[in-house]
């Protein structure tokens, strides 16, 4: 969650409420979006030095906005190339499924078939985001560099941790990578409607 909230912040600086959105909005598959965590993880950050907390009023309301140090930025440049750890790529709820055979047949199927329903339609939505994503690369990628060109630290900090030479190549390698793990998305739960699909065939035939 730090090294994410980190991610986050490398780009611009955000309050609490925006992380959540951003998080709840792009990255439900990868972390939780829970007020819980996100506060544990930036009480973490701040403790480390890796993120400043600025107060200012909106609306008569005030708020905390968050941006990353330089320490932060140190540290991010050692996690963002790093290989990812497939010990930690753990999902607790598929261990239902190796337990599912202690279920009554009636249960296991139901069960089969509530997860198929739930995985088609996850694979709609996603497809659906790519099909919009696409078509708004340029449009999102020229607002984004207009926004990060203004602000000379956000840009600065892109550059150090990126060694590339403009904030639009660093945003359109960042886009392009959040596609492809959309696409990676699209063809996991291809492959699970496949699997399921199969595990339900054969419970139906016992």
């Amino acid at each position: 969650m730090e090294n994410i909230i980190l991610s986050m912040l490398i780009f611009k600086a955000m309050t609490i409420y925006e992380i959540r959105a951003y998080i709840k909005r792009n990255l439900t598959t990868v972390c939780s979006d829970s007020l819980g965590s996100i506060q544990t993880a930036i009480k973490n950050l701040i403790k480390k030095g890796y993120i400043d907390v600025k107060e200012f009023v909106d609306n008569g309301m005030l708020k905390k906005q968050y941006s990353i140090t330089g320490e932060g930025v140190e540290s991010y440049k050692e996690w963002v190339g790093m290989p990812i750890n497939l010990a930690k790529m753990t999902n607790m709820e598929e261990g239902k499924l190796f337990f599912l055979g202690v279920a009554p047949k009636d249960k296991r199927i139901a069960f089969l078939k509530d997860y198929l329903k739930d995985l088609k339609e996850e694979n709609e939505k996603m497809r659906a985001i790519q099909s919009i994503a696409l078509e708004s690369k340029e449009a999102v990628v020229k607002e984004n560099v207009k926004r990060i060109s203004a602000d000379p630290k956000t840009s600065e900090n892109l550059l150090a941790v990126s060694k590339e030479k403009s904030v639009r190549k660093v945003l359109n390698n960042t886009y392009d990578y959040q596609m492809h793990l959309l696409e990676y998305g699209i063809a996991r739960t291809e492959a699970d409607i496949d699997f399921y699909e199969r595990l339900l065939h054969l419970e139906m035939k016992k």
